[in-house]
């Protein structure tokens, strides 16, 4: 072997492996193309199912700074400020998206404000512990944010609980209440867990024991599950909750209510629905407010609705009730024209 024949084979024997190399890095790219996990970051992206913001419904979701958490909203519209506060304990797949439906059409009548609550959607975590209580701080301060005075509310489900404290706490501040199929709000009606249990939700006896489900699937069923119609849970509001719950800040959130937090965050919202039912018989309740709800939601069923306008009614003569037929948990997603009529109607009358 001659000196000037060295570096021909041993340029040949780096390209070779060169060439191997780059061979199996294009294999692990189709490797990994092929097997990302459904509902992660990466295959949302990749399937372009899902905006950064996770906006939907046309809309397109803003962000703002309140009082340091980054927040995430929607502000649609113009007129009297109308402030809506979603449902569900804190999770990811939990956010303003469920509004988008009846957002437009609020909008032709009012400025419509829908934020994701505290440690919910793409809104920031609690700096601290997971309460209702970081919830409602951080609720006013996103009102502050916005400059409002005097405006209506409606909560949800969960949501109720926010929209009704705001309400009895700052009566001067709040026009019209509007409750939509909560049991968090309302007095006890039988045993909420064993009828969640019996539509496969929860953990109580009877439970359906489903087979393992990704988040999608699981956000799916569960909203599935709630509803009588369920044309409403699209694969677009579905992919954007997987999107947002699989984000760092939803997978946070997690993992926190899978501790001693879940418990502390029951506690805390039970004593306080308590201490609001006491100020509700006291009277202090006297904005005017409609209680809606659907006849087969079969959580929050009517009786409940029926004991929460009971209790409102002994002492408050402007509460009005509306129980309507063939509509679950999410009347204003199963038929929003018509939740959309029935609420301007009752907020524009007084």
């Amino acid at each position: 072997m001659t000196e000037n024949q060295t570096p021909t084979k041993t340029y040949g024997a780096q390209y070779r492996r060169r060439f191997s190399l780059s061979l199996i890095a294009s294999a692990l790219v189709v490797i990994t193309s092929q097997f990302v996990l459904p509902g992660c970051p990466v295959a949302l992206a990749q399937s372009g199912s899902v905006s950064p913001t996770a906006s939907i419904g046309g809309q397109q979701a803003k962000f703002v700074d309140v009082n340091g958490a980054r927040t995430r909203y929607y502000d649609v519209g113009s007129g009297e400020p109308f402030l809506l506060v979603h449902g569900a304990r804190p999770s990811g797949t939990s956010s303003a998206n469920t509004w988008v439906l009846i957002l437009s059409g609020l909008g032709t009548r009012f400025r419509v404000l829908a934020p994701d609550r505290l440690g919910h959607g793409m809104t920031e975590n609690p700096k601290g512990e997971y309460t209702v209580t970081a919830e409602m701080e951080h609720l006013y301060n996103f009102i502050k944010a916005m400059k409002l005075d005097k405006f209506h509310i409606m909560g949800q489900s969960t949501g109720a609980y926010h929209a009704a404290r705001v309400t009895l706490e700052h009566p001067e501040m709040v026009k019209t209440l509007v409750v939509v199929d909560s049991n968090t709000l309302s007095p006890p009606v039988g045993n909420i867990a064993e009828r969640r249990a019996q539509i496969g939700l929860g953990t109580g006896a009877g439970a359906q024991r489903a087979p393992q489900r990704n988040v999608a699937e699981q956000f799916r069923f569960n909203i599935g599950q709630l509803s009588k119609n369920k044309e409403h849970v699209t694969e677009e509001f579905v992919a954007a909750a997987a999107y947002m719950a699989s984000l760092p800040n939803g997978q946070k959130t997690d993992a926190m209510m899978r501790t001693d937090a879940a418990a502390k965050y029951e506690e805390i919202i039970t004593k306080g629905a308590e201490e609001m039912r006491q100020w509700i018989k006291e009277g202090k309740l006297q904005t005017p407010t409609l209680l809606y709800w659907g006849k087969n939601d079969p959580s929050a069923i009517p009786a409940v609705g029926l004991a929460l306008f009971d209790l409102i009614a002994e002492k408050n003569p402007r509460v009005r009730m509306l129980i309507v037929n063939n509509v679950g948990h999410f009347h204003y997603r199963e038929r929003p024209e018509e939740f959309t009529r029935n609420v301007i109607n009752f907020v524009t009358g007084w």
